[in-house]
């Protein structure tokens, strides 16, 4: 798990996982321990994501020139770039 996405399809998996009706009462138990645990994990990554971001938009604001990245988030220059250039080439729109 490398970022925000990643982690969005971990805990959906886990929901799936959990509305198994062939689970016996013991292995459902279980899958309902590993998504507790998944959970607390998650709201720290989502919290550190949340720092991240809030940073980014600190040096936004204050102007220090500097480049989007945050992997958390799969946020990059690089990332925002490609996909800018596919969303006109889709919509037949030049580059300014």
């Amino acid at each position: 798990m490398n970022n925000i996405q990643d982690l969005n399809q971990m805990l959906f998996d886990r929901i799936k996982a959990i509305e198994d009706e062939s689970l016996t009462d013991e292995q459902l138990e279980k899958e309902i321990k590993k998504c507790e645990t998944v959970t607390k994990i998650a709201n720290v990554i989502i919290q550190n994501a949340n720092l991240a971001l809030q940073a980014q938009k600190q040096f936004d604001e204050y102007g220090t020139g500097r480049t989007v990245d945050i992997p958390l988030l799969g946020v990059s220059n690089d990332n925002l770039m490609t996909e800018n250039k596919r969303l006109r080439e889709q919509l037949g729109v030049r580059a300014l």
